[in-house]
C-alpha cells in the first residue's frame, strides 16, 4: 500500500514554497521533484495538476522512501508558517445553501431537492484565497460570519461529466473557510435584495489549508466530520453526509456550464452552526478553528 502523504505551500526563507508531509514530517518538495515542481516556477503546487495522474505516481513513490532521500526541513506542523496551498488557481468555485441541518436552523423544513437547483457563486483566487493566519475585517461590513466547508481540488480537466464519473476528476481535499459579510450578501439597497458577490467574494473570504490530502486516501468523501470553533467554543458539528447534493453531483452540475481545470478549487457549502442561524457575528481579534475529518486544523484570526 503506497505511503500516506499530504502536500502544503509554507513560507521559507522569504518565499512560498511547496512541502510534502510524510508521518507528520516536512520535506521541500521542489529538490525531491524538480521535473514536476520546474524548479524557479512561481506556481508551486499548481504544476502537480497539469498531469495529477503522473504527479500522483511520482509522489507516491517518493513518499515511499522519503526518508531515505534527504532530512526533513521540520518534523512539526508547529514549527512552519503555513500558506495558501495553492498559489493561484483559475477558479474557486462555492455551492450555496447545500446541507439539510443548515436549511433546518433556518427555518425551511419545506425543502425538496427534486424541485430545486444549486446555487453556485466565485470568488478571486488571488484576492480571496488566504492561509491560516490573520484575515482582514472587511471595513463596509458589521456582519461577518463563519462557514467551515469541504474543498474539493480538481485534478483533471472537467466538462459535461456524470455524476457517476465526477469524482475521477478530483485530485485533493482540504479544509475551507467561506467567509460572509451577512449585511451585503443581503443588502436591502440592492434591486434583487441579494449580492452574492459583495456578500461573498471580498478580500481575504477564502482560507484554505492547511494541507492538501490526496483524494486517494479519502475512502468517501460523503462521510467526513466537520467541526468549527469561534474562540474554542464549538459552533459547527455535522458531517459531509448532510450534503443535499454530493461532491460529485455539484461537479456534474457545475460543468453543464462552466469547465473546471485542473487546480481548481470548489467549496461545497457548510452545514448549521454559522452566525446567520444565531445572528451573532464575528468581530475583531476572534479566532476560527476549523477541522473536517483528519485534514488538520484551518486556524485563522480576524483582524
Amino acid at each position: 500500500m503506497p505511503s500516506a502523504f499530504s502536500l502544503a505551500t509554507i513560507q521559507y526563507h522569504g518565499a512560498a514554497v511547496p512541502v510534502i508531509e510524510v508521518k507528520g514530517h516536512y520535506w521541500l518538495l521542489e529538490p525531491l521533484l524538480p521535473q514536476i515542481l520546474q524548479a524557479g516556477s512561481q506556481r508551486g503546487l499548481m504544476n502537480l495538476f497539469q498531469d495529477w495522474a503522473n504527479s500522483l505516481a511520482q509522489l507516491q513513490e517518493l513518499a515511499s522512501h522519503i526518508e531515505t532521500l534527504a532530512d526533513p526541513i521540520a518534523t512539526a506542523a508547529s514549527s512552519l508558517e503555513f500558506l495558501t496551498p495553492l498559489q493561484y488557481p483559475a477558479k474557486v468555485m462555492a455551492t450555496g445553501t447545500n446541507y439539510y441541518d443548515h436549511l433546518r436552523a433556518v427555518g425551511r423544513h419545506d425543502f425538496s431537492k427534486a424541485s430545486n437547483y444549486p446555487a453556485f457563486f466565485m470568488k478571486p483566487p488571488t484576492t480571496a484565497l488566504v492561509g491560516p493566519g490573520p484575515v482582514r475585517y472587511p471595513t463596509e461590513s458589521s456582519q461577518l460570519d463563519w462557514e467551515v466547508e469541504l474543498a474539493v481540488i480538481i485534478g483533471k480537466k472537467a466538462s459535461h461529466v456524470t455524476a457517476q464519473s465526477a469524482l475521477d476528476h478530483v485530485a485533493a481535499y482540504t479544509v475551507g473557510l467561506d467567509l460572509s459579510t451577512r449585511d451585503m450578501q443581503r443588502n436591502q439597497k440592492h434591486f434583487a435584495k441579494m449580492d452574492l458577490c459583495l456578500g461573498k467574494a471580498f478580500d481575504d473570504s477564502c482560507p484554505l489549508g492547511p494541507r492538501l490530502i490526496p483524494a486517494v486516501s479519502i475512502t468517501d468523501p460523503q462521510n467526513l466530520s466537520m467541526k468549527l470553533w469561534v474562540n474554542d467554543q464549538l459552533e459547527q458539528d455535522s458531517n459531509t453526509s448532510n450534503m443535499i447534493w454530493s461532491v460529485a453531483e455539484q461537479i456534474a452540475e457545475i460543468t453543464k456550464h462552466i469547465t473546471l481545470e485542473p487546480g481548481d478549487v470548489l467549496l461545497t457549502g457548510t452545514p448549521a452552526g454559522s452566525g446567520i442561524e444565531s445572528g451573532r457575528y464575528l468581530k475583531k481579534g476572534d479566532r476560527i478553528d476549523a477541522e473536517i475529518g483528519s485534514f488538520g486544523r484551518l486556524s485563522v484570526a480576524v483582524v
